[in-house]
């Protein structure tokens, strides 16, 4: 999947010239009243799950570095977002035991607060400007947990926090004093939805019968091979056209039980709604590939895509399409 130069990816890639996985700091730290003894060692990939990690579509195990204590950098831990992830971004984790917040944000002032896990949560300026957050937890005096995240793409700022907010329970969970248990929800976009609604109880293929498609001067249906569809979850119906490789293309159907219709490949062009008795569907045709599609959302999480051609002459690249569509639509499940 295709996906922008992250911010946190890339200051990253500067704390991880200084190498390493973890760090043991000699001596006793103090703990805060209220939030139990503070941990001696930093080893901040530790502080997720992996059952926390995939609540988050994280990916495990994270790469950590080493800290440098003269340079007030503790060491952290990235992990990337999944590659099924729609638009989900990356998690940083940093774990002091010798290196004070003042130091580490060198005097920046505190914002907004959270209460999370039983710690409190504060969120500081970020070197990395507005779409980024920095969120961070006290545990004593020369001890802190920090966690990064970073707005999706095309997402306003106000949701830069929404990764490292829906992580804090998890990392609390690991620490001294936090409360266990918690139910871990990912942002929206971070995961993946499971696949859901009418269009798991459909066959593609039932949506246009041989008679039908014989009218259409087109093959009876059959399955597309899974291993040509982007999901696991997905299905998807072919009928072939009578020229050969000539000409008109197949029609075909494929269902996305899990995938909002922003997020379907291959929808280009220039959009043009069709309502077909009520359901509002877009096509768009592509000149340059001579290439049409139709899609139409069936839920918040699931699309229908229809999609046909023609090899010679881009005028007809949507002439089938159209022509089937009201049947294929009629054909579709009454609540969808």
């Amino acid at each position: 999947m295709n996906r922008r130069r992250k911010p946190i990816a890339v200051l990253f890639a500067v704390v991880l010239l200084l190498g390493g996985c973890s760090e043991t700091i000699s001596g006793t730290a103090s703990p805060v009243p209220g939030q139990g003894p503070v941990l001696t060692k930093a080893a901040p990939c530790s502080l997720l799950t992996p059952e926390h990690a995939d609540a988050l579509a994280l990916k495990l195990p994270g790469v950590e570095t080493k800290g440098d204590r003269s340079r007030q950098l503790p060491p952290m831990c990235l992990l990337s977002e999944r590659d099924d992830s729609p638009h989900g971004v990356s998690l940083s984790i940093t774990q002091s035991v010798d290196v004070t917040l003042n130091e580490f944000y060198a005097g920046a002032q505190p914002g907004e607060k959270f209460g999370i896990g039983g710690f409190t949560w504060t969120r500081y300026p970020s070197p990395l400007g507005p779409t980024a957050c920095s969120l961070s937890t006290e545990l004593g005096p020369s001890s802190f947990v920090e966690l990064g995240s970073e707005t999706q793409p095309g997402a306003a700022e106000t949701t830069a926090c929404d990764l490292a907010l829906a992580a804090a329970p998890a990392i609390a969970s690991k620490l001294p004093g936090g409360q266990p248990a918690p139910k871990i929800v990912a942002p929206p976009g971070q995961k993946k939805p499971e696949p859901s609604g009418p269009l798991l109880r459909v066959d593609p293929c039932a949506l246009l019968k041989p008679d039908e498609a014989a009218k259409l001067a087109i093959a009876a249906g059959t399955p597309v091979d899974q291993k040509y569809l982007a999901n696991p979850e997905d299905k998807g119906c072919e009928w072939k056209d009578s020229d050969g490789d000539k000409g008109q293309r197949p029609l075909n159907v494929t269902f996305f039980p899990s995938t909002a219709v922003a997020d379907v490949a291959g929808l280009e062009g220039t959009p043009e709604e069709t309502d077909l008795a009520g359901r509002k569907w877009t096509v768009r045709s592509n000149t340059a590939l001579k290439y049409c599609t139709a899609a139409l959302p069936i839920t918040g999480t699931s699309t229908v895509k229809v999609s046909s051609g023609h090899g010679d002459d881009e005028a007809k690249a949507c002439d089938l399409l159209r022509a089937a569509l009201p049947t294929v639509s009629a054909a579709l499940p009454a609540d969808s």
